[in-house]
């Protein structure tokens, strides 16, 4: 089962969050090749969304090559032909771009960021 929840105050789109929670899922392997997602309105009743939402954040992962919809018998996760690794680490590199761009408006310079990851990286 997919653990996330909607931060409706986001700026963020809820498809867009659904999305990438479905991604962070497949990348921590807790969703594997082969595993049945939750059928549409089932997550959306989970997550109090429209059921239309959760149909574009899945067709949406279809055609980016995360799942695979069969007709009856609903979404499936399908990594066989991914390079998660590759994938995995763009997501990085995006994630880390927004925490810097973050950072620096909140008036952090690099030497503070440096020193905030390097007492993460210890405590880990």
């Amino acid at each position: 089962m997919i653990r996330f929840s909607i931060d409706s105050s986001s700026s963020v789109p809820v498809f867009q969050q659904v999305i990438q929670a479905v991604k962070l899922e497949i990348l921590s392997g807790r969703l594997k090749n082969g595993d049945q997602l939750p059928p549409i309105r089932e997550l959306a009743k989970i997550l109090k969304l429209n059921p239309n939402t959760v149909a574009k954040a899945y067709y949406t992962l279809e055609e980016e090559g995360f799942i695979e919809s069969k007709r009856g018998s609903g979404n499936w996760v399908n990594t066989k032909n991914m390079k998660l690794d590759s994938f995995r680490r763009g997501m990085l590199e995006d994630e880390f771009r927004l925490f810097l761009d973050r950072a620096l408006m909140l008036g952090a310079g690099l030497e503070d960021i440096k020193n905030l990851m390097e007492r993460y990286a210890a405590n880990e």
